[in-house]
């Protein structure tokens, strides 16, 4: 008995056996890939942001009519005003391209003779996206249009309102507006007890009459660390391996992706190569969108950041983006040694195949204030003049040096060169206000 009953389990566990061969040999296994979206939790947990947070003006020029002028920089209290009054309630109509011969549209002689504000970008936005901030209608599809100012100002009883483009011959017009005179005058008016400024009469920027009165800070930080990184740019990040070290960089890759930290100045590049045809046209509006989610997800905005350059602004291939890092209203700016202030991402028809940024994380709520200034008028026009330097902007900024526990925003005059590149001003005549 017990042997019929050792050969029947055996028959049993070879027949078991035999169905189990044959599912595997046989049957379609059900694979379940890693969806790109769903990374690990990784730590880097900057607060996401949507595009209209980024691609805000950089400063506001009011006119007053009279040859006098006064700059609202970015987050300032009253640039807040105006932007939310101006450009997110007010609707502009049928906007077109104005046929108006350049005598008539004397930029010029409008900023001198009529009160109004001039809105600028630090880079050129398509109209397409700057439609999520504002309330555009345009007759006629100019979508992927680039737009670096916006100038409404009072004419014989009216309020004109222009978007200008890149190029001094496209210029467009909203003939339908819903902003009144006297509202536009009321907000005119925020400026009058701020401190004056005068143009450039060489290029066009706007430089300060009198000394400017700014914060610095000394801010404590923190470094993501290698395995955050990892853990947050690759899908499954235990298939990521250590490649090699080159010039003190390490390297790691999963077989598709790269990742390269560089711990000397704390700085990270990401690249996901991606296929697609030479011929494929970039489309600005769709690749800025992207940029902004892929950034969301994989280590957010860890501060206030501007969209602040495009290259090319519209061609085909790639297209690279880069995000200025902004401190009390004004951008962070690294030195010509290391890496800092700025995210960069490289896109394609959409997708992303570079992502680099700094691995430092500021933590501006803990930070150190104390009172700066800054100098203007013709200590500043000296300094200019000294310099040597032809610029194509000249604006304040904050030099970052990093500590050993803390990160020193120094309040500086930038220049910008005409290649993108940019220098600081020397400054003897500046001081720390007495008592900071």
């Amino acid at each position: 008995m017990m042997e019929k009953a050792k050969t029947v389990a055996l028959v049993v566990l070879v027949a078991a056996s035999l169905v189990q061969s044959y599912l595997l040999a046989y049957s379609s296994p059900n694979y379940e890939p890693i969806n790109q979206m769903e990374y690990v939790d990784s730590g880097l947990d900057g607060p996401p942001a949507a595009l209209a947070d980024l691609i805000l003006p950089e400063q506001m020029i009011i006119h007053f009519g009279n040859k006098q002028h006064t700059v609202l920089p970015y987050g300032h209290q009253f640039y807040n005003m105006v932007y939310s009054d101006l450009l997110k309630q007010r609707s502009f109509e049928n906007l077109r391209r104005t046929n108006l011969p350049a005598s008539y549209l004397d930029w010029d002689l409008i900023r001198d003779t009529r009160p109004g504000i001039e809105i600028r970008f630090k880079e050129a936005v398509p109209i397409g996206t700057l439609k999520s901030i504002m309330k555009i209608k345009e007759d006629f599809t100019v979508e992927d249009v680039g737009i670096s100012k916006i100038w409404i100002y009072e004419s014989k009883e009216e309020v004109k309102t222009y978007f200008l483009s890149d190029s001094p011959e496209i210029v467009y017009e909203a003939v339908q507006s819903d902003l009144t005179v006297k509202e536009l005058e009321n907000k005119i008016g925020l400026g009058a007890h701020l401190p004056a400024y005068y143009p450039d009469s060489r290029h066009d920027y706007y430089l300060p009459a009198v000394d400017l009165q700014m914060v610095q800070y000394k801010v404590p930080f923190n470094i993501f660390t290698e395995d955050q990184l990892k853990r947050s740019l690759f899908p499954d990040p235990g298939m990521a391996r250590f490649l090699f070290e080159r010039d003190g960089a390490q390297i790691y890759t999963d077989g598709k992706r790269g990742l390269q930290v560089r711990n000397g100045d704390h700085w990270f590049s990401y690249s996901d190569p991606v296929s697609v045809p030479v011929e494929s046209r970039a489309e600005t509006k769709e690749n800025l969108t992207n940029a902004v989610k892929f950034i969301n997800r994989h280590g957010g905005w860890n501060s206030d950041y501007l969209f602040s350059r495009v290259s090319p602004n519209y061609a085909f291939g790639p297209q690279t983006f880069e995000f200025r890092q902004y401190v009390g209203g004004y951008p962070v700016m690294n030195t010509e040694q290391s890496s800092f202030g700025y995210i960069k991402i490289v896109m394609q028809k959409g997708v992303i195949s570079n992502y680099e940024r700094s691995m430092i994380n500021m933590d501006i709520r803990l930070a150190e204030k104390s009172a700066y200034r800054l100098p203007g008028g013709d200590a500043l026009a000296t300094m200019l003049e000294q310099s040597g330097l032809n610029p194509v902007a000249v604006y304040p900024a904050y030099q970052a040096t990093l500590g050993d526990e803390k990160i020193h925003l120094v309040p500086q005059w930038a220049v910008e060169l005409q290649d993108g590149t940019y220098r600081f001003l020397k400054e003897p005549m500046s001081e720390e206000l007495a008592g900071s």
